[in-house]
């Protein structure tokens, strides 16, 4: 069974999921194992580990040897992944986990709820991001016209900008700033959590999409593809 934690920067996936094929997108990596190792090629290198980072766009397959896997997708815009690349990779396409950190990660999953422990483990990561203080006003007011709209229209962009009083270029600007994620890249995902929600709500991803702002089902599903390496239909289907 598939368990799915949507965020706006991240997906934390729990899954036996298998992806024989290799492949490469645009998010970055984070993989462990919950029992065992994990079967890597990356860069046409063939290893085993427990836990493994892989940069953006990079050709990987990594599967389980026994049991499930966890699988953390980060948005290559956010704050999260630039975490990532500065802790672990810091430069290099890929890189093992310390043991004694995915043991670490195991216990934390074990232990939690999958809300309570997508928080822990990325705080025990050191990805966290770091607090500066109080969201301005603007941008909160700009999250909250997000969070109260049914569907990501076309002017979306020319609406948040009357609602924060700001052009597209600073409205951009501090919105990354503040957010820790590109708006043009959380819009994408705003709208592609709306239409998981809308499916797990309706039962039909015509529907879903639609509601969410996609043009077509089609649309929605390689939306999803291209940025996480992942096809909605294969996440739903478990």
């Amino acid at each position: 069974m598939t368990e799915l934690l949507f965020e706006y920067d991240h997906l934390l996936i729990h899954s036996g999921y298998r992806t024989p094929e290799v492949h490469s997108h645009l998010a970055s990596h984070l993989v462990l194992s919950l029992e065992g190792s994990l079967k890597c090629r990356t860069d046409g290198t063939d290893f085993e580990t427990s836990g493994i980072c892989i940069a953006s766009d990079v050709p990987h397959t990594v599967n389980a040897e026994r049991g499930d896997m966890l699988l953390y997708l980060f948005d290559t815009t956010s704050s999260l992944s630039e975490a990532l690349n500065e802790k672990y990779l810091r430069g290099e396409r890929f890189c093992s986990l310390d043991s004694s950190l995915v043991d670490d990660l195991r216990k934390i999953w074990n232990e939690n709820s999958a809300a309570a422990a997508d928080g822990k483990m990325l705080e025990r990561c050191g990805l966290m991001l770091r607090k500066s203080g109080e969201k301005d006003e603007r941008i909160i007011s700009v999250l909250d016209f997000l969070r109260s709209t049914d569907t990501v229209t076309d002017d979306i962009m020319d609406r948040l900008c009357s609602t924060a009083c700001l052009s597209r270029s600073r409205l951009s600007h501090l919105f990354k700033e503040q957010v820790g994620i590109s708006l043009h890249r959380y819009l994408a995902l705003d709208k592609m959590k709306k239409g998981y929600i809308y499916y797990r709500k309706y039962g039909n991803i015509t529907d879903a999409a639609m509601r969410a702002g996609f043009d077509s089902p089609s649309h929605f599903a390689s939306t999803c593809k291209r940025m996480f390496g992942i096809s909605f239909s294969e996440i739903m289907k478990s």
